[in-house]
């Protein structure tokens, strides 16, 4: 029913004195029918809007929660990077450092041997002794044990020569002294002296 349609009845009703009878029952009508109606699509609409603050704000929350995420990432990331960059600097300090005292350990290693049938042994023992004492730590533990054994066989040898002792008990001192070299190369990581170089070096003379 249309509003003018509306007007038209009530005052047709109104022309018999039933206008303002009419009217108010016309009124409660719109009150219980359409008044609720309108109130919920009202709240409705509100409740829409309402709905759609929280959701942009629980989306910015995130937004920013993921951003802090990810600037703590990188952060960690940065100090994870710089720390990686100095434990290689140091472990390639180290690698020329360990490489420079196998290099330093072979070459007293060829003096000791060199001299331990002369009378120069116990000068050069100590003075094996007295570099392993500052240096030991720079070489692998193998190597390190074979270089300590080395020089402490040589300071031994010509007495066991002299007294004639018994003959294994030279050769295995001897085969400490000697055997020291490629036990020092392998510790370094280069390839192992090969047969000849063995023998050219030790004359393989006890």
């Amino acid at each position: 029913m249309t509003p003018a349609e509306l007007k038209m009845i009530l005052t047709y009703l109104g022309t018999f004195g039933l206008g303002a009878i009419v009217a108010a029952t016309v009124a409660l009508l719109l009150l219980k029918f359409f008044l609720p109606s309108y109130l919920m699509e009202k709240a409705k609409n509100l409740a829409t809007k309402e709905d759609i603050g929280l959701i942009t704000d629980q989306i910015e929350k995130v937004k920013a929660q993921y951003a802090e995420n990810l600037h703590n990432l990188i952060h960690q990331n940065n100090l994870l990077i710089e720390q990686t960059r100095g434990k290689q600097q140091l472990r390639l300090a180290a690698i020329d450092r360990r490489l420079q005292a196998h290099q330093e350990a072979f070459t007293l290693w060829r003096k000791l041997l060199s001299s331990v049938h002369t009378d120069t042994v116990a000068k050069v023992v100590l003075e094996c002794q007295t570099w392993w004492d500052n240096n030991c730590l720079y070489l692998g533990a193998e190597a390190r044990a074979a270089f300590n054994t080395a020089y402490r066989s040589a300071s031994n040898h010509r007495d066991f020569l002299r007294d004639r002792a018994n003959v294994e008990l030279i050769k295995a001192n001897w085969k400490d002294i000697a055997g020291a070299g490629e036990v020092i190369v392998r510790g370094a990581e280069l390839p192992p002296l090969g047969e000849k170089e063995v023998e050219i070096i030790t004359n393989k003379d006890a």
